[in-house]
């Protein structure tokens, strides 16, 4: 025993002897260096975790298992709007920018992405730096100068000129007959996006979302962070082929059967013929939605009429006159703009378009969202993920747009056994 030890002292030595040779080498055994679990640009493995975690938005310590998948989401040129697509340009395309997705072209957003299972759910934990929780989204203001409410727009003219909320995409192929989509495990979002459309007519976009063969399918999950704040899920959706393909026409995203979350704020009158927010809470102020709760307790009145001088007449008789206080109406920063939006919360997880749960924690320099859903849902519109399997993914990150959004595309999911 004592000639083992002697010899294996003797290895150690040599090593020594072998390895400093130099005047600037050390005089001493590096220690060992603990490589962690490391991280990968395009390929998420989805760990069989030892517990689930708790599905709250918080980051458990269990999440300390998952390899995380960090790149960044590009905001790239999407094409020429061709025609204006905002009502405040009044059909002037010199009103707004070019490309559908200025002005946040060249944006960009870190972020990162861990995935687990625990042999029936797929748990997601999502995380990208922002440092606003984006909610103000179209926000009714009065206009003073035409004595009119108008919403704030929609695509954004310039810098200054953002009014959406917070959204992510996930994109996933669905076998139709034992097959994927063609051409998505090398262009994933990519081969879903069509530019250049023909014959766009008022409020169509040149560019748009259907898969380019009859009877191909993608799982679209979409989170709206207003208008999902009570169903606490994505907006999922599929992606499908469209007879009118290659026309502005043409949409092929869908939502999945199940109860719609959202509906738009908005009242016309019969008699003036002007337009206005469907519902408001008098005097309440920085809000940018109102509940179906809200609405059938009373606390949110109906509007019945919009004046000529943009007096709004609620169902109770009361009234809410902008030109008393016009600083508390006006664009763009006025605290008691009315929502745009009333939400309810859809199924809440029970039916099929809010069955991808989400909890969503806006952090103050980012969002920390954890996604829970089946690994088969039972849905023919959703993508099945099959352990042990590899799923080719793209995803979308949305700041504050309504539209543009920054893209990272060609990501492989492995789900571990």
């Amino acid at each position: 025993m004592k000639k083992i030890k002697l010899f294996l002292a003797l290895l150690v030595f040599a090593a020594l002897l072998v390895n400093c040779t130099h005047d600037d080498a050390p005089d001493y055994l590096p220690l060992p260096v603990d490589l962690g679990i490391g991280e990968s640009l395009d390929t998420l493995l989805v760990k069989r975790f030892s517990a689930a975690p708790v599905f709250d938005g918080e980051i458990d310590a269990v999440w300390s298992e998952a390899r995380p998948l960090k790149n960044t989401a590009h905001v790239t040129s999407a094409g020429d709007r061709i025609i204006p697509l905002n009502s405040s340009s009044n059909g002037d395309p010199s009103l707004e920018p070019t490309d559908l997705f200025d002005p946040f072209t060249d944006e960009s957003y870190k972020y990162s992405l861990r995935g687990g299972h625990d042999g029936e759910y797929l748990y997601l934990l999502f995380e990208w730096e922002d440092n606003n929780d984006s909610k103000d989204r179209q926000s009714w203001f009065f206009n003073p100068v035409t004595s009119k409410w108008a919403g704030e727009n929609k695509y954004a003219n310039h810098l200054n000129d953002k009014f959406y909320e917070d959204k992510f995409g996930f994109i996933f192929p669905i076998k139709v007959d034992g097959s994927y989509p063609q051409g998505f495990a090398g262009g994933t979002c990519t081969v879903t996006c069509h530019t250049n459309l023909s014959d766009p007519q008022l409020g169509q976009k040149t560019t748009r979302h259907y898969m380019a063969n009859s009877g191909e399918l993608t799982d679209l999950w979409h989170w709206k962070r207003d208008r999902n704040a009570l169903s606490q899920s994505v907006d999922d959706g599929f992606i499908q082929y469209e007879e009118d393909e290659g026309m502005a026409s043409a949409n092929g995203r869908k939502s999945d059967e199940g109860i719609k979350m959202y509906a738009t704020s908005s009242f016309t009158d019969e008699v003036t013929g002007l337009k206005g927010p469907k519902y408001v809470i008098k005097d309440r102020e920085n809000y940018y939605w109102i509940t179906d709760t809200e609405i059938s307790n009373g606390t949110a009145k109906t509007v019945v009429g919009v004046g000529v001088d943009g007096i709004l007449t609620l169902e109770d008789g009361e009234t809410i006159n902008p030109n008393d206080d016009l600083t508390a109406y006006s664009q763009g920063f006025g605290p008691k703009r009315f929502p745009s939006i009333y939400i309810n919360p859809g199924g809440a997880g029970n039916d099929f378009r809010s069955d991808t749960q989400v909890r969503a924690k806006h952090v103050g320099t980012g969002w920390q969202i954890e996604i829970k859903r089946k690994l088969n849902s039972g849905d023919p519109t959703d993508a099945i993920f099959v352990i042990g399997d590899e799923i080719p993914f793209g995803l979308s990150i949305f700041n504050n747009a309504a539209i543009a959004h920054g893209m990272s595309n060609f990501l492989t999911m492995r789900i571990e056994e």
